[in-house]
């Protein structure tokens, strides 16, 4: 699998945000999800990129790492395209940085 791109708003005056990210990640992985292209931070709320359609397993687990680091909110795309969308807010995974 391709590295995880890791981003979040912030992230100069607030690096702990990447730590966090980089942690729900390496949870992530090790409970066997393999196909999450991005993550990314946005006060908070969790934007995951899949590269495909995820199992209710996959998305279930990511759904919960989240929650348990205190952030009840995430939103999941599949290719830059809105597929669970809990919050508003623009999508970080549509534009020039990811096709």
């Amino acid at each position: 699998m391709a590295e995880v791109k890791i981003t979040a708003n912030q992230s100069d005056e607030e690096s702990w945000r990447i730590e966090r990210l980089e942690e729900v990640r390496d949870i992530i992985l090790e409970k066997g999800v393999k196909n999450i292209l991005a993550l990314h931070d946005h006060k908070g709320n969790l934007y995951v990129d899949w590269s495909e359609q995820p199992s209710t397993y996959a998305l279930a687990t990511a759904i919960k790492i989240w929650s348990d680091k205190g952030e009840p909110h995430s939103n999941h795309s599949v290719r830059g395209r809105p597929l669970v969308w809990d919050m508003g807010g623009d999508n970080p995974f549509c534009g020039p940085s990811f096709p």
